[in-house]
């Protein structure tokens, strides 16, 4: 080989490097998790990884972690470093580009991990952010009990959820109730956590559209017990 083509393969190689390593910048969601034969699908997490060094990630609409990486371009390794957080004892990542997006694999605890990654435009949705909003009540049903039609419990109480993790329920009658609300990491579920010391915290799965929020009881206190409500845009007079 001349000096001519060994100079031309040497720069073609760098880009080629160079270009591996910019393939890990930008915004991604990641769809899936794999732990050996187990598979589990995380809630609306995403990282971004920015060309200063630096990444975000978090769930949903909110951000959990910081940090730093590097990319080592010949052995395709994505090593972060996050700076609010614990240590990460298992090394870097493998990364593998696919025509979605890419992988990350490493072992760890003798156990080989898949992350999938794949590009997104902006911040994925979870649950906690979808719930958000002014809820008005349409039915209640529970197993064993006559449901109530509609007509007679709609506009008979509303739920206002809010940003700050904080409810305020209210009735037909005036009654109010304020408490706190936490949605499960993993799960769609929402506890409901009541200021009055004598009320009692209930745990709801969740199906949400952009419309309506049905809560379906898991407590002792509402197993079984289904209500439904649609979005309001502003607070009934």
């Amino acid at each position: 080989m001349n000096s001519k083509t060994f100079y031309l393969t040497a720069i073609l190689l760098l880009n080629s490097l160079i270009s591996l390593g910019q393939q890990v910048i930008g915004f991604w969601e990641i769809t899936e998790v794999k732990m050996g034969s187990q598979t589990m699908t995380p809630v609306a997490k995403w990282t971004k990884i920015n060309k200063d060094g630096t990444y975000q990630s978090g769930n949903g609409w909110l951000q959990n972690a910081e940090g730093t990486w590097t990319f080592d371009r010949k052995k395709s390794l994505f090593s972060p470093k996050e700076t609010n957080g614990l240590i990460d004892e298992f090394g870097p990542f493998t990364v593998e580009f696919t025509d979605n997006g890419m992988n990350w694999l490493r072992e760890e605890e003798g156990t080989i991990v898949t992350v999938t990654l794949k590009r997104i435009n902006s911040l994925p949705k979870g649950p906690a952010d979808e719930v958000v909003g002014l809820w008005n009540l349409i039915s209640v049903t529970k197993a064993g009990m006559l449901p109530k039609l509609n007509d007679e419990v709609k506009g008979t109480q509303n739920i206002f959820i809010r940003w700050d993790r904080i409810y305020i329920s209210r009735s037909s009658q005036g009654a109010r109730e304020t408490g706190y609300w936490h949605m499960h990491g993993h799960k769609p579920e929402i506890t409901l956590l009541p200021h009055d010391k004598n009320g009692t915290a209930e745990t709801w799965r969740i199906e949400i559209t952009e419309s309506v929020l049905s809560l379906t009881g898991i407590s002792d206190s509402n197993k079984d017990e289904k209500i439904v409500y649609y979005r309001l845009h502003r607070f009934p007079k």
